[in-house]
């Protein structure tokens, strides 16, 4: 059931399997965008970098260390507020996170979906991740908010797409 808005590039849409929430999809492509959920570990991260830059301006430290502290806390707040993945209309997995380059997969190119805690880097932001399977080699973890609706947006493009160790149905 969808409604839409005359002269509007966006209309709202329920979703089959998440019939309390309504979405906002782009009218042209359909694309849906999930954010990246975040861990208290990055929070916890972020708001240390952030304490030592101010010190370290405060109290007039060396002026190198100032800049790559500030630095390296502007890119993990752009990482915070960049990190998302998007299923497109015409079926690939887009992964985006701050200025790294964008990683894309056609979706009937994945295999299989698992759970992962691994703490390698990734384009997730939290230990709580999928593993996105291309074939029989893991392709990129990834930490999408609604865990659920992203696989079952996945299997509904290809539903071939296996579940690997997890409670899912």
């Amino acid at each position: 059931m969808c409604i839409s808005w005359e002269r509007s590039t966006h209309f709202f849409c329920l979703l089959p399997f998440d019939m309390d929430i309504m979405r906002t999809f782009d009218k042209k492509n359909m694309d849906r965008e999930f954010k990246s959920k975040v861990g208290w570990w990055y929070h916890l991260v972020l708001l240390i970098m952030a304490i030592v830059t101010i010190k370290l301006f405060v109290s007039g430290g060396h002026v190198a260390a100032m800049v790559i502290m500030l630095l390296c806390t502007m890119v993990f707040i752009h990482m915070l507020l960049n990190t998302w993945y998007r299923i497109t209309a015409d079926g690939y997995l887009v992964a985006h996170c701050s200025f790294f380059p964008e990683k894309r997969i056609a979706i009937a190119e994945i295999t299989g979906v698992g759970l992962s805690s691994i703490p390698v880097w990734s384009y997730a932001l939290s230990f709580d991740r999928l593993i996105i399977m291309k074939g029989e080699q893991q392709w990129l973890m990834i930490s999408p908010r609604n865990k659920q609706e992203f696989v079952n947006l996945l299997r509904k493009i290809n539903p071939n797409i296996k579940i690997i160790k997890s409670n899912w149905t």
